[in-house]
């Protein structure tokens, strides 16, 4: 009794209290006064008409927002419910399933069988099973591919399983059904089965962490490198800072090439130790796996490290170089100083009373995206912000860059995630909710199924309490450790003149270049023909279908014969990279053991300071710097390497340069010997007058006196200061060479709306492509002549008469 009335003394006290906190809140929020005052207020007889109006008792409301009833009714009806489920999947998961779907019409119409009426037949049944087992042998001979392009085929048991799940996947929208666990088991019995037969690799390719140590030695091979060249400078400082944010944050590939600059925000935080305020990244990638629904985005925090050992990991100095370079901050003020450059970032203070100072970017950034595409024009590349980069753009750079730094393994995105996931999972500060909450797992059963990649820990110290190596052992996990600059991933010359050698393939080449000329021999004789008799008209319609024809398997030809080069030189490189990896150890110890030193080559990627552009040096030499010594000191450094990246980002870069096949190593003069000191200052300073002397001398050339004169330098190219001096004083072999050079990079592009300045004469209205050819040709004698000539003019009229 004592503790029901305590209970009920309990109850209406809290039923008391929360009508007083009821009472209270309507009294805060209601819009009117109170009931005693607004009766004083009101005529008595309306509250008598509102009654009468209001309509309320049977629901009927006049409201204006809502449609026929009939418009529902069809709607409701013109819902396919069987499609819901394709609905659900991403433009990448729907692509894969059209591919997987191309096949399965591809084999039922080799074995006779309708592909749509097929899907009915397949069910719980025996006969499905065996039909199975017969398309997935299929899918292991093909070697024709989508429109007719050559393919592998499957070579591991993986690939197979994978494509049964992508198979299941769209049985499932044709016929809005699965089939049985028990028939499941089956299938992967006959996938087992078919594996065995066909002989296809059983294990899985091995995946591989990798660390923070190996991003650092991949992002300097990444921004030294000249063996991979990007169209412009902009393209460098985009991959290096996908790596970055990559390694730093874990996320998906796909989350991060998705970012848009609404994702991304900036903001000074006081430090509560005192001193001058940190500068933080709050990066929100939103873009996720949304299969079974829009996943909360996680914000990362990233604080700037002041005295940074390496900038090449400094996520902060590429976002700054990249904001800098399309002028990202916002701005009000049109007379007074705006935040125009990294001297004035860090100038400002965090004002008395506030937390943060938050640096916004423009409005008409929010929907771009931050890791974009570049286009041609005719005087550079432009940044095209509302292009996205593609994922096949990351993984070539990242891959091939793999191969210059010399891992063994193949670099891609997904090796960053898996290191982020290990060391999140190592932290005594990520708990295994966060870590799921971080990777945007739903259990942290993913992470030990699919992440847990290598054991890095040394077990035999933790089992015979010797002290433990993991530190060693980690090492040995790494990238890192399987660095070899000699590894060979490109053939050498003489393997690459023995591939031009495929007798079959050019044989037909042959045969189709012969047909087509024959055809267009054939066809000029007609026309000329045709001047002096109509009657042969039929005849030279029936000879241009043949050309036509001629060319186009000549087309085919040409690339066929492409494509066999292109799998005859990937085929030659895994069987020099496989004999590497069985003989170059044991003749490395037996020379060690012989006496003989190793014949190891150096990997400099500054060996070819001539090729790069003065803009990538100053880039190379502000990143790779050591800490300051003194704070004004760090952050001079971190300005230094911001404008530096600012500047590269709109430099052409050249072509590739081979590496040497012996290591050029120059002696270290010493200080105090000044007879080796001096040389070298007055070699650099003979450079530099020759370069002047050079870039005089082709300027002249290209000034043309007299209409007959036919420079082979390109003007716009010399007058472009962004390109290395090499590019820009080319000459080219003949007059049409430099013609054609002129069409394909110069005109041929999306024209700017701007229009074209020629730094040469200093002419600044080549507003249209008439201009540019007129000036080219009476000022500089290059000459646009015949079909190109005609197809500009084309274009130019229906130009003149919109505008």
């Amino acid at each position: 009794m004592v503790a029901n009335s305590r209970l009920g003394g309990n109850d209406n006290k809290r039923s008391q209290s929360d009508d007083d906190a009821s009472s209270n809140v309507s009294e805060v929020f209601s819009d009117v006064e109170s009931d005693s005052d607004s009766n004083t207020d009101l005529d008595p007889d309306s509250g008598n008409s509102d009654s009468d109006d209001d309509g309320s008792d049977d629901g009927s409301f006049n409201d204006e927002g809502q449609l026929p009833p009939e418009y529902y009714l069809a709607h409701a009806e013109s819902l396919d419910v069987s499609q819901l489920r394709q609905k659900r999947y991403a433009d990448g998961t729907q692509e894969r399933l059209d591919d997987t779907r191309v096949y399965w019409d591809r084999y039922c119409r080799h074995i006779g069988v309708e592909p749509v009426l097929h899907w009915k037949s397949i069910s719980d049944s025996d006969e499905t099973v065996r039909f199975l087992y017969g398309f997935f042998g299929w899918r292991c001979d093909i070697r024709r591919g989508k429109n007719g392009r050559h393919c592998p085929g499957n070579k591991s048991k993986s690939s197979l399983e994978t494509f049964w799940k992508w198979w299941h996947l769209v049985l499932k929208q044709e016929t809005a059904s699965a089939l049985s666990k028990e028939t499941i088991v089956k299938v992967e019995d006959v996938i087992a089965l078919v594996a065995k037969e066909k002989e296809l690799e059983l294990t899985r390719r091995q995946k591989k962490n990798m660390y923070i140590e190996d991003v650092a030695e991949f992002a300097r091979v990444l921004l030294t490198t000249t063996e991979m060249t990007y169209d412009c400078g902009w393209q460098r400082i985009q991959i290096l800072f996908f790596c970055q944010l990559a390694a730093i944050t874990a996320s998906r590939p796909g989350a991060l090439l998705h970012l848009r600059y609404r994702d991304i925000g900036l903001k000074l935080i006081r430090d509560p130790e005192g001193g001058r305020p940190r500068l933080f990244i709050f990066l929100k990638p939103d873009f996720t796996k949304r299969f079974l629904g829009k996943k909360a985005p996680n914000e990362f925090k990233i604080p700037e490290i002041i005295f940074d050992p390496s900038l090449v990991l400094s996520p902060h100095v590429s976002l700054l170089s990249i904001l800098s370079h399309i002028k990202g901050f916002k701005s009000l003020s049109k007379t007074g100083p705006v935040l125009d450059s990294p001297e004035k970032l860090y100038s400002l203070r965090v004002l008395d009373g506030l937390g943060q100072q938050e640096l916004l970017l423009k409005d008409e950034l929010s929907d771009k995206f931050v890791f974009c595409q570049v286009e041609r024009e005719p005087t550079g590349y432009r940044v095209v912000l509302e292009k996205r980069m593609t994922d096949a753009m990351v993984r070539s750079r990242m891959r091939r860059g793999g191969e210059i730094t010399g891992f063994d393994q193949v670099t891609h995105p997904y090796n960053l995630r898996y290191a982020g996931a290990k060391e999140f999972n190592n932290s005594d500060e990520v708990s295994d909710a966060l870590q799921n909450v971080i990777l945007q797992h739903a259990d942290i059963r993913t992470f030990i199924r699919h992440y847990e990649v290598d054991v890095d820990v040394d077990v035999q110290g933790i089992i015979r309490k010797t002290g433990s190596q993991t530190p060693l052992v980690r090492f040995a996990c790494s990238f890192s450790a399987s660095i070899d600059s000699d590894r060979p991933f490109k053939l050498s010359a003489e393997e690459s003149k023995s591939i031009n050698e495929l007798p079959a393939r050019k044989r037909k080449w042959e045969d189709s270049e012969a047909k087509l000329q024959d055809a267009n021999t054939a066809v000029s004789h007609r026309f000329r023909d045709c001047e002096r008799s109509l009657r042969l008209q039929e005849k030279i319609e029936l000879l241009e279908d043949q050309t036509m024809e001629a060319k186009r398997r000549y087309n085919i030809a040409v690339r066929e014969l492409r494509n066999e080069k292109q799998r005859q030189r990937n085929r030659r490189i895994r069987e020099n990279l496989e004999r590497y990896r069985n003989e170059q150890p044991v003749i490395d110890l037996e020379r060690q053991l012989a006496g003989k030193l190793v014949n190891t080559k150096v990997m400099d990627t500054m060996e070819h300071k001539s090729s790069m552009a003065p803009q990538h040096l100053a880039m190379i030499d502000a990143t790779l710097t050591m800490p300051g010594v003194t704070l004004e000191a760090e952050y001079q450094r971190r300005i230094n390497a911001i404008n530096a990246m600012t500047t590269f980002c709109a430099v052409e870069e050249g072509r590739p340069t081979p590496r040497t096949t012996l290591p050029c190593r120059r002696p270290v003069p010493d200080d105090d010997n000044d007879e080796l000191g001096a040389p070298a200052k007055r070699q650099r300073h003979v450079l530099e007058d020759d370069a002047e002397i050079a870039l005089r001398q082709a300027m002249e050339s290209v000034r043309i006196k007299n209409l007959s004169e036919r420079p082979t330098i390109c003007f716009l190219c010399l007058g472009n200061p962004n390109l290395p001096l090499k590019e820009r004083t080319a000459k080219h072999a003949t007059a049409g060479s430099l013609t054609r050079h002129f069409l394909r990079k110069h005109v041929n592009p999306p024209w700017p709306a701007k229009g074209l300045e020629c730094n040469v004469c200093g002419m600044e209205s080549l507003a249209q492509k008439a201009d540019l050819l007129n000036h080219a040709e009476h000022c500089h004698g290059t000459v646009v002549r015949g079909r190109a000539q005609g197809k500009l003019a084309q274009e130019w009229q229906p130009a003149i008469f919109m505008s």
